[in-house]
């Protein structure tokens, strides 16, 4: 059961993820508010905002006033965009924190294609863990740091409750999923079969490509033929967003909206749901 404390774990998905802004803004309204955040991605930029003490309603025009696109128009090595611009204005925004001072505990996932296995940052600056955690080799650079090279942890956890699960063992965990779902079709038995095999050979194959971007590329094959995990939550939120490709920035308001929308409804299914406005007007009566 879903009591007085509980982690969140929001997961990523590019311009989807604003969806767990109104996730956020249902818990809040329904008086619940998680004791640790965990967040991958973009989960982890919205549950830093969260983890710092900034209302849905504040991150929601930040959100809108960031101008992501232009941001990120030029080139950086050995990826497409670079993502310090956005990583600036982030830390502009929220004052340039360390993860252990904020007010609410916060863990963001980053995964190591070195070794092929996450780590949960719960140290140091909050930028720095977040360019980790939205690191996309090809569109974003991967973060070198010693012998590790990180990543985003998505295609390796769509949603970080084994990561949640793992910092707090005795706390449920609601879980926001915004990726896209997966194509039906790369679930039938010959499609998974041939992205294994593309997985092993990019993984195990030298090729003219830099092994940040065929690494990835290995984990998104393998995330593509079957989860690498999937743990289930004890209450899952899965807005309904329709297949918006992750690359779209601008529809903060109607994403958020419709993450609003559909936390609401399973706040409501799962009995949750009780606004101080409500509790107080059953108090007076």
């Amino acid at each position: 059961m879903i009591g007085e404390r509980f982690s969140l774990a929001l997961g990523g998905g590019g311009g989807r993820g604003w969806a767990h802004i109104g996730v956020a803004r249902a818990l809040d309204e329904a008086g619940l508010r998680p004791g640790r955040i965990v967040g991958t991605s973009m989960g982890a930029i919205v549950g830093a905002g969260l983890a710092a003490g900034f209302s849905p309603d504040e991150i929601e025009r930040v959100a809108r006033r960031t101008p992501v696109y232009r941001l990120v128009g030029r080139r950086a090595r050995h990826a497409l965009f670079d993502p310090r611009p956005v990583l600036e204005r982030l830390a502009a925004q929220l004052g340039d924190p360390r993860i252990e001072e904020l007010p609410v505990p916060l863990a963001v996932t980053a995964y190591d294609l070195a070794s092929g296995t996450t780590e949960a940052i719960t140290r140091g600056p909050v930028v720095e863990a977040i360019e980790r955690a939205i690191a996309v080799p090809l569109f974003f650079p991967a973060c070198p740091d010693g012998e590790h090279l990180w990543c985003d942890a998505g295609p390796w956890e769509a949603v970080p409750v084994s990561v949640a699960r793992r910092l707090a063992p005795a706390d449920p965990v609601i879980g926001v999923w915004v990726d896209a779902p997966k194509p039906a079709f790369l679930a039938r038995r010959p499609v998974a079969a041939a992205m294994r095999s593309l997985a092993f050979r990019l993984g195990a194959v030298p090729g003219v490509v830099p092994l940040p971007a065929r690494g990835y590329l290995a984990l998104l094959a393998r995330r593509m033929a079957e989860p690498v995990l999937a743990e289930a939550p004890d209450l899952l939120i899965r807005p309904r967003l329709g297949l918006m490709p992750a690359w779209h920035f601008s529809r903060v308001r109607e994403m958020s909206r419709r993450g609003y929308r559909d936390a609401r409804a399973a706040l409501e299914a799962a009995g949750l749901w009780q606004p101080a406005g409500e509790t107080r007007a059953h108090a007076a009566a």
